[in-house]
């Protein structure tokens, strides 16, 4: 049976902090909780389920070279949080003091 077209006419609204710092990608800019600003987007639906396939996908690869054991111990789930920008980047989540009370999307892989 064929799949069905995705509709390209629907989008996600997204709120998520307001990119102010375009010329660095690489970390959030130094600032007090008062000076974030929020902003909220539409970002197509297909675009956002693209990204996050790859985002799970990069990370299934990282968590499939864990090592199955560390000394007595199994591993047997990994939990990771990402967060969604109002431009629809997926990013790992840290788990720093300034990132605390953000909201984001958790995946969890339980060994089988």
């Amino acid at each position: 049976m064929p799949q069905p077209t995705p509709d390209t006419t629907k989008t996600i609204s997204v709120l998520g902090l307001e990119d102010t710092d375009q010329g660095r990608a690489d970390r959030l800019p130094l600032r007090r909780l008062e000076e974030w600003r929020a902003a909220r987007t539409e970002i197509p639906a297909e675009e956002l389920r693209t990204r996050l396939s790859d985002f799970v996908t990069t990370m299934q690869d990282v968590i499939a070279s864990l090592p199955e054991r560390a000394g007595e111990f199994q591993l047997n789930e990994v939990t990771f949080s990402a967060e969604v920008s109002a431009k629809g980047t997926v990013s790992l989540l840290g788990s720093g003091g300034e990132l605390s009370g953000r909201a984001g999307i958790t995946f969890t892989f339980t060994r089988g």
